[in-house]
């Protein structure tokens, strides 16, 4: 049950779980453990804010889901627990 949830958040992320969807989702990690802070997430992965928005903007592509809606978040940090 908790692979098909992880599975249905997370799909297009996990198909590839190499290469880019893996950076895409140590990105989406930090992100959500820093509170959604673009300036801290960057900071904790030593990477600059613009990187940290544009790989934002490909997860939120990828997965159908807004990380700027409240009810969205969520469903993705489960997501990434059910990993």
């Amino acid at each position: 049950m908790r692979a098909a949830y992880r599975d249905t958040v997370l799909g297009p992320l996990l198909d590839e779980a190499r290469g880019s969807n893996a950076v895409l989702l140590e990105t989406l990690e930090g992100f959500l453990a820093h509170n959604c802070s673009w300036a801290r997430t960057a900071e904790a992965l030593h990477l600059h804010v613009n990187t940290v928005h544009y790989r934002v903007e490909r997860v939120e592509l990828r997965t159908g889901l807004d990380l700027s809606r409240l009810d969205h978040r969520p469903d993705l940090r489960a997501a990434l627990l059910c990993r």
